[in-house]
C-alpha cells in the first residue's frame, strides 16, 4: 500500500488529466476549459519559419511547457498542439487526414498504428537522452517492431484500486471491484480494463487471452454491473465520488492518489495481491510529418530531459523514461508513489502490451454489451 503524505507539489491541470475519456465532446470541452498554446519564452531562441513549427498530438495536460521546457528555451515557444481523447481516437483522426508530426499514444496501441501505416521509425542516434532511459523501455513489446524503434517511451504509471481507508480495512485485491458488500459504491472504469481485471482474477493471461476466456471474463463483468455506482469516463468524476464516499473502491491511476490526499481524503492506492497493471506511453513520429525534422527530435529530447521527469513525477505522480529524473525527486515522494525502486516496479508489473487485434476488437464489442446490460 502506498500512502502519500501531502506532497509539496503543484497540481497543474488536475481536472483535465483524463486518459480514457471517449466522449465525442471532449475536445470542445477542453477548448472551453481554456487550454490554449502558451506564450513564447523571453529568450533569444531559434525561430521557426512560418509554417515550419511542428504539431504535437497528445493527451490533455501533456501540452504544458513544463513537460518540454528545453524545447521552449531553444525555439521560444511550445509546438502547435491538438488533443485526442484516447490512443484509438487519435489513430482514427490521423487516418481521416488529421495532420501532425508527433503523437503521444500508449505502447499497447503502437502495432495498430504501425499496421495502419501512420508511423515512421525513429533514429535513436539523434536522441541525446536515449542511453539514459531504462533499458526495459527500449525493448518493451510494442515500442520496437521488426527491429525498428517506433516509440520512445516517456511516461509510465500504475493502474490499481484506490479505496477509502476509513471505510474498508481488508485485503488489497482486484476483487475489491467485485465486492457485493459494497454494492452501489464501486466505480469501475468505462473501458475494457475491467475484462483484463476479470481475466487476471480467473487465472488467465490478460495480455494473451482466448476468445472463450474473454467471454468468461464478460460474465464476471455482468455480475459486477449491478454493483457499480457508475462506470467512470472522467477521472474528475471518479475522484469526486471517492471524496464524498459515494464510491468506496475505484479503478484509478497514480495521479488520483495525489489529488485525493491533497484534499485530505483518507485513501490508499492498493497493491493488489494479484499484481497491478501498468501503462506506458510515449512519442511516435508520424509518417505524414511535414515540418522540421530536427525540431521533432529536439522535442523528443525535451520530453526525456531529467527536469521534465522531475516535474512529471512530482506533479502528475507518473514515472518517467529517464533514469536520472528519479535522482531529482526527494526520496519521501518516491517511496510514497512506489517509485523508490523503479526497476523493480517494472519487473513486477503487468504492463499493458499489444493484444491480438481480433481479440482486442472482441473485447471492445463484448464490453459494450456488458455496459449496455446485454
Amino acid at each position: 500500500m502506498h500512502v502519500l503524505r501531502k506532497p509539496r507539489v503543484e497540481q497543474l491541470h488536475r481536472k483535465m488529466l483524463n486518459r480514457e475519456i471517449g466522449r465525442p465532446d471532449f475536445l470542445p470541452a477542453a477548448a472551453a476549459a481554456g487550454l490554449a498554446p502558451v506564450a513564447p519564452s523571453l529568450v533569444s531562441p531559434v525561430t521557426a519559419a512560418e509554417g515550419d513549427m511542428i504539431h504535437y498530438f497528445t493527451w490533455s495536460a501533456y501540452e504544458v511547457p513544463e513537460l518540454h521546457q528545453p524545447f521552449v528555451d531553444k525555439y521560444g515557444q511550445s509546438p502547435d498542439w491538438s488533443l485526442f481523447a484516447s490512443s484509438e481516437d487519435g489513430l482514427q483522426k490521423i487516418r481521416a487526414g488529421f495532420a501532425a508530426d508527433l503523437a503521444h499514444p500508449c505502447v499497447d496501441s503502437v502495432p495498430r498504428w504501425h499496421d495502419a501505416g501512420v508511423l515512421q521509425p525513429l533514429d535513436t542516434s539523434r536522441i541525446s537522452h536515449w542511453d539514459d532511459m531504462f533499458p526495459a523501455l527500449h525493448t518493451m513489446n510494442g515500442a520496437t517492431i521488426n527491429g525498428d524503434v517506433y516509440m520512445v517511451i516517456t511516461d509510465f504509471g500504475l493502474s490499481s484500486v484506490i479505496y477509502r481507508t476509513d471505510i474498508y480495512e481488508g485485503e488489497e485485491t482486484w476483487n475489491m471491484l467485485f465486492d457485493e458488500r459494497y454494492a452501489g459504491r464501486i466505480c469501475p472504469n468505462a473501458g475494457t480494463a475491467n475484462l483484463s481485471i476479470a481475466l487476471k482474477l480467473l487465472g488467465y493471461d490478460p495480455m494473451n487471452p482466448t476468445a472463450d476466456q474473454v467471454r468468461e471474463a464478460a460474465e464476471m463483468g455482468r455480475k459486477q454491473r449491478p454493483l457499480a455506482r457508475f462506470y467512470w469516463e472522467s477521472q474528475t468524476d471518479m475522484e469526486q465520488a471517492v471524496a464524498t464516499g459515494e464510491c468506496v473502491f475505484a479503478y484509478a491511476w497514480n495521479e488520483a492518489l495525489l489529488n485525493l490526499l491533497d484534499q485530505g481524503i483518507p485513501v490508499a492506492f492498493a497493491t493488489p495481491k494479484e499484481g497491478a497493471f501498468g501503462w506506458a506511453c510515449g512519442l511516435v513520429y508520424l509518417a505524414a510529418a511535414q515540418n522540421d525534422e530536427q525540431m521533432a527530435y529536439d522535442f523528443i529530447d525535451a520530453w526525456l530531459a531529467p527536469e521534465t521527469g522531475k516535474y512529471l513525477i512530482e506533479t502528475y505522480g507518473y514515472g518517467h523514461g529517464n533514469i536520472k529524473s528519479f535522482d531529482l525527486v526527494d526520496r519521501e515522494t518516491l517511496i510514497a508513489l512506489g517509485y523508490d525502486d523503479p526497476v523493480g516496479l517494472m519487473e513486477g508489473t503487468n504492463f499493458w502490451i499489444p493484444v491480438d487485434p481480433e481479440i482486442t476488437q472482441l473485447m471492445y464489442e463484448i464490453w459494450e454489451d456488458v455496459v449496455a446490460g446485454l
